[in-house]
């Protein structure tokens, strides 16, 4: 998983990958640091998507983008248009599920 640290950075991502899923965390959130196995897993087992993450303290901007209230929030990007979100954590599974749901719609 990425770790995204600048705009830059961020706008060469969403044109980089078809599909990309973007973890919006914050390093003083506890659920987030939990979630952080969840979504590593998520990223080494599938090869249809690419996994970024980006801390709200660090790219405000892309918080308000999205319109990030509250983390863990995961978003998934289609040739870099938002397409679904999903606010908390979840199992691996769910995720997984989520995140088929997500490309084939």
């Amino acid at each position: 998983m990425k770790q995204i640290k600048t705009l830059d950075d961020f706008e060469t991502e969403k044109l980089q990958h078809e599909f990309l899923l973007l973890k919006i965390s914050a390093s003083w959130c506890e659920p987030c640091r939990r979630y952080a196995p969840v979504i590593e897993s998520v990223s080494e087992a599938r090869d249809d998507v690419s996994v970024a993450e980006i801390d709200v303290d660090t790219l405000p901007n892309v918080r308000e983008e999205f319109k990030v209230r509250s983390v863990p929030t995961l978003i998934m990007l289609k040739n870099g248009s938002q397409i679904d979100s999903l606010v908390g954590s979840a199992p691996r599974d769910n995720v997984n599920a989520w995140i088929d749901h997500a490309i084939q719609a």
